[in-house]
């Protein structure tokens, strides 16, 4: 038997392949597909990105609404599911906020404060 962590995981390996493979992101942006997931219905699915740099993000996510059609067309033929899940895109923050941390703390340090 298939546990959800699994199913999950696999979704998320096929999304990131999908991604690289349909859709033309922006010249200069790196995307990575951190997470992703199906409800336990598999009627929609949350996948989170990552984007070098954060001012592609709008970009990107016009690129994915633009290669909506092969995404899910792509997604038909490598998850097998009677329905296709509704797709709910979110980014994720963390290298930005650790590049932002890293920053202050150098601030600090250059001030004698740390």
């Amino acid at each position: 038997m298939v546990t959800e962590f699994q199913k999950n995981q696999h979704f998320k390996e096929d999304m990131a392949q999908i991604l690289a493979r349909q859709v033309e992101f922006p010249l200069g942006s790196f995307v990575t597909v951190v997470d992703a997931r199906l409800s336990s219905d598999q009627a929609n699915a949350k996948v989170t990105l990552s984007v070098m740099p954060v001012a592609y993000e709008e970009q990107v996510l016009d690129a994915l609404k633009t290669f909506k059609h092969d995404i899910v067309k792509s997604m038909a033929g490598s998850l097998r599911l009677r329905k296709m899940p509704n797709l709910h895109w979110e980014f994720d923050h963390t290298e930005q906020k650790a590049q932002d941390l890293e920053e202050f703390m150098d601030e600090l340090k250059e001030k004698g404060e740390l």
